[in-house]
């Protein structure tokens, strides 16, 4: 380890180096990683459901054309699953699409021991071990990242809260929106002008990094059903603050009666996305669509993630319209 930088020696590192950078530990999973340089850095990393035997073909290709989309030099490609005959075919097949991608490392892995599939190596596979403690997951804990012990756990941070806050919760929106209705259905000119304004102390709390209270998360919410307003909040989002509004809208999604949750949803996918976050931005797509399936922003997520585009893509998009 140099600093706050970990270095991963052998096939083992990289099983317990995979969790940091999904932020939690993948099961029946295949993950591919970009890497880049003569050190070998790791980059961008993708991960999908092992997928059936009928289905090996086309998700290697999908596999590998992320990379590509990611400008991959190199690429590490863990298979993580019981079903090892599966697990055997799909990298064979990632491998055989990676053309000038230079295979770092392929090798398949039950959660005691690992493969990789040159001549060799011991049928039996070798052992290894999964920890907390392992350099890989302390560099991280220690740079600030949180390691979750599943997907789920991930999953639940959008999901929407029960219990006892409801009520609550319910008396905010009841009390903000025939407020933001008022002053919709008064203002004459740049609704989004309007709005921002009567947000000032939402977006405060959201650039100082802070949790909304209910009433600033109703206020948000109510605002953003608007596809104007939810638009100019969109272009609010960028890669310097990317994290700042990842919180707060994962907060507002949870929070979000069911009318508005598409909404905040589809923007924390967003600014996940632009963190660099492919799981959360996808488990916040799928919670959105599963509300409202023809929800128009969700949708355009969706097609940014499974093209794979980079997160500085959008940049690029942003100039090209500006200049246009």
């Amino acid at each position: 380890m140099t600093d706050d930088i970990y270095t991963a020696h052998d096939i083992e590192d990289l099983l317990n180096t995979v969790p940091t950078l999904l932020g939690f530990r993948p099961e029946e999973s295949v993950v591919a990683v970009a890497t880049e340089g003569s050190q070998r850095r790791l980059g961008f990393c993708v991960r999908m459901d092992l997928p059936a035997a009928e289905h090996i073909g086309a998700a290697a290709r999908e596999l590998v054309r992320h990379l590509r989309n990611h400008r991959a030099e190199g690429a590490v490609v863990l298979a993580l699953t019981r079903r090892q005959v599966v697990a055997r075919e799909l990298l064979a097949a990632v491998e055989s699409h990676l053309d000038q991608i230079q295979p770092i490392a392929i090798a398949r892995a039950d959660g005691q021991r690992y493969w990789v599939d040159v001549p060799g190596f011991p049928d039996a596979g070798i052992g290894y071990e999964t920890s907390d403690h392992h350099a890989a997951v302390v560099s991280a804990v220690v740079a600030g990242q949180e390691v979750l012990s599943s997907r789920a756990v991930l999953e639940q941070r959008f999901a929407s809260l029960t219990g006892g806050r409801m009520p609550r919760l319910a008396r905010a929106f009841d009390q903000v929106l025939p407020d933001v209705l008022g002053i919709m259905g008064r203002t004459r000119g740049s609704l989004a002008a309007r709005a921002l304004a009567d947000l000032r102390a939402v977006l405060a709390t959201v650039e100082r990094g802070d949790r909304l209270t209910d009433t600033e998360t109703a206020r948000l919410c109510c605002w953003v059903t608007s596809v104007e307003v939810r638009d100019t909040v969109w272009s609010l989002i960028t890669a310097e603050n990317a994290s700042q509004w990842l919180a707060a809208l994962t907060h507002a999604s949870r929070c979000a009666l069911p009318p508005f949750a598409p909404a905040v949803l589809s923007l924390a996918s967003f600014a996940a996305w632009r963190l660099g976050s492919g799981a959360e931005a996808v488990i916040a797509t799928q919670r959105a669509l599963e509300i409202d399936p023809e929800y128009s922003l969700a949708h355009l997520m969706r097609d940014i993630l499974d093209l794979g585009l980079p997160p500085d893509a959008w940049d690029d998009l942003e100039f090209a319209r500006r200049a246009g």
